[in-house]
């Protein structure tokens, strides 16, 4: 009933986020719909209920008047000729920032440090601490529990390339 609806439902945006951004990896196109729930394993039902509930979670498409063509060319052109392939970094970051926006905000806050994702250059574990006034120990934490959600600490470096 109600409360099945309601429970859980952060949970699965989270979910279908990963399973979007993993599927985006693999397919080098964006996802269908039938694909993301077939690889969140949960019914279509479920599916639209959640995105129904919850804000866009690739929200690219209505922010941007960008086709599907030019989005995935800007994540895929990796070894294009000088430079292209940081052809996209806004809408990279907008990917970025959906992924980064499943964690808690101290993860996200060391990951963007760390991995120099907020433009600023990567910063060591002592600036962080620092900056974010925590012990150094806290900020390692952060980052290991960002980069197991995350899953892959290559995801967090390709993303990287495009990031200028």
């Amino acid at each position: 009933g109600e409360q099945y609806i309601s429970f859980g439902l952060e949970s699965v945006r989270v979910e279908i986020q990963r399973a979007k951004l993993e599927l985006m990896f693999q397919l080098k196109r964006l996802p269908t719909e039938e694909e993301i729930i077939d690889k969140v394993g949960i019914s279509p039902e479920r599916y639209h209920e959640v995105m129904r509930a919850s804000r866009p979670v690739f929200s690219l498409h209505s922010r941007h008047s960008v086709t599907q063509e030019e989005f995935i060319s800007g994540i895929t052109d990796v070894d294009g000729a000088g430079g292209d392939s940081r052809r996209q970094p806004a809408l990279l970051r907008l990917a970025l920032d959906d992924v980064l926006d499943s964690l808690k905000p101290k993860e996200s806050l060391v990951i963007r440090q760390r991995y120099g994702l907020d433009g600023k250059g990567d910063r060591t574990l002592g600036e962080i601490a620092g900056n974010l006034n925590i012990s150094r120990e806290m900020v390692r934490k952060h980052e290991v529990k960002a980069l197991m959600k995350l899953k892959h600490p290559a995801r967090v470096d390709y993303l990287r390339r495009y990031i200028v």
